[in-house]
């Protein structure tokens, strides 16, 4: 990626979020799944460890007002995660496992959260953006 300072003091990695918007928009499967991955993958090891799954499902789930444990719940999860998505059985999901899993099931590509946008806003996001209809000004960018 190309970071770039412009006339208006702007300091923005420009060619990463271009790439963002691209697989949002146009991704394949497989970039798609790359993309959740390295956001699911939140200390940049190359897996997402129990921690971090944890860590995703407690910041997603609706706070309920029972008298039981939430992070009992959360981890019950956690554990059904791993035993449907873990093929390599090693505690943690590697891209291999997260790949395969999605490829079976492409409703586990947001397993531990929303991190892409509906496929409907995509879609008019792009139509619109395409008609001319939306203008990307990253001219009120902060840096």
């Amino acid at each position: 990626s190309t970071q770039s300072t412009g006339s208006s003091g702007i300091n923005a990695e420009y060619g990463e979020w271009v790439l963002g918007l691209s697989v949002f928009l146009r991704g394949t499967l497989e970039e798609r799944v790359a993309y959740c991955f390295n956001v699911y993958d939140m200390n940049n090891d190359g897996y997402i460890s129990r921690e971090e799954m944890f860590q995703m499902l407690k910041n997603s789930m609706v706070k309920q007002t029972t008298e039981e444990d939430p992070d009992e719940g959360i981890k019950d999860i956690v554990e059904l995660v791993l035993k449907k998505m873990d093929h390599d059985h090693d505690n943690r999901l590697s891209m291999d496992d997260f790949m395969k899993s999605v490829k079976e099931e492409d409703l586990l590509l947001e397993a531990f959260g929303p991190c892409l946008p509906d496929t409907k806003y995509r879609e008019k996001f792009l139509a619109d953006l395409e008609s001319g209809n939306v203008i990307l000004d990253v001219s009120q960018a902060k840096s």
